[in-house]
């Protein structure tokens, strides 16, 4: 016999799990046709954090991460209930920012993107194993030398898990670290 409590619980875990099928699934749909983020991005795994673009409009963009026990295991050393790290959350979402840029730059003028700093930022909660982080970003402003952008990061059930107000990454020519050997 199920409890009141019991079948509460169920009735959460089986919305929750509605919720990140339906995100799941507008993710698929809405991403064909757009690049894979290991194309645009300098890096591979284990350092990238963004799975796939789901949606791009001039100025903003919207990407995922699936967050998985095997990536938490080798972060945090098999720790459970596994929760993503804040420092990952947050360069997932940076990441994010990239592709947003890499997006509506041309190919032949690519920029090398260095994080400056980010200010108010709030993480009122972490995703958690099993769940699809949603990254919406949005290009606030750029200039020659800057790029700003502001965001939201959602764990696939809607809580919000980031904040951030500004993010300021400083831009490079692609070339301008060629020949340089760390302590040379």
């Amino acid at each position: 016999m199920t409890t009141p409590t019991q079948a509460q619980s169920l009735s959460e875990t089986q919305t929750q799990a509605q919720a990140l099928s339906e995100t799941q699934t507008q993710a698929q749909a809405l991403s064909d046709g757009l690049p894979d983020p290991g194309d645009l991005l300098p890096y591979g795994y284990p350092a990238l954090q963004v799975d796939r673009i789901v949606r791009h409009t001039p100025g903003a963009l919207e990407a995922t991460k699936a967050v998985t026990y095997h990536e938490l295991d080798a972060h945090l050393g098999g720790s459970r209930p596994g929760r993503f790290p804040a420092s990952l959350t947050l360069e997932s979402f940076l990441q994010a920012c990239g592709l947003l840029l890499m997006r509506e730059t041309d190919p032949d003028d690519r920029q090398l993107l260095i994080f400056g700093s980010a200010r108010g930022v709030r993480m009122p909660d972490a995703a958690r194993a099993g769940e699809l982080l949603v990254h919406t970003v949005e290009l606030v402003d750029r200039d020659e030398e800057t790029a700003t952008f502001a965001g939201v990061s959602r764990a696939g059930d809607g809580r919000t898990v980031l904040e951030v107000e500004r993010a300021i990454t400083l831009l490079r020519p692609a070339d301008s670290f060629e020949g340089y050997v760390s302590g040379s």
